[in-house]
């Protein structure tokens, strides 16, 4: 615990960073993610990851997923996204031991938040197969350096 304390403190360019786990280690169709972060820096521009753990079980090489982001002035955007989960040789993108792979997929490079408030980031699974074996899903937010 003092580690994950240590790391987070010395981390200062972080604005949020929060991961959620899916039901039973499953991402299905149904089960959207959604993530609240409050943001009250409207000058910096910001980097927004995505980030995702899943077992070495799951059959494909990439994971699409719907975007959805709701601003607190109501502006709405959606992307869909392909995350790379495999190189063509087989190999994991992601970091990992064991059973768990994750990885971090930048979805939006120097973005300036308009509007000071809370922005909601819905993730949806988007893949032909209902279910997948995706463990945890997060969004990190932070500043850019110049």
């Amino acid at each position: 615990m003092v580690l994950l304390m240590h790391t987070l403190s010395c981390d200062s360019d972080m604005v949020y960073d929060r991961y959620e786990s899916t039901e039973q280690g499953v991402w299905s169709w149904k089960d959207a993610m959604e993530f609240k972060a409050d943001i009250s820096d409207t000058l910096s521009k910001h980097n927004i990851y995505l980030q995702l753990r899943h077992t070495v079980e799951y059959p494909l090489s990439n994971l699409y997923m719907f975007v959805h982001v709701k601003g607190p002035g109501g502006q709405q955007l959606t992307d869909t996204i392909n995350m790379i989960l495999a190189e063509p040789s087989g190999q994991w993108t992601g970091k990992g031991n064991g059973n768990i792979r994750e990885l971090m997929f930048l979805y939006r490079k120097q973005t300036r938040f308009s509007i000071p408030g809370t922005y909601v980031f819905t993730l949806e699974q988007a893949m032909r197969q209902e279910k997948l074996p995706v463990t945890n899903l997060g969004v990190r937010i932070e500043r850019s350096k110049p």
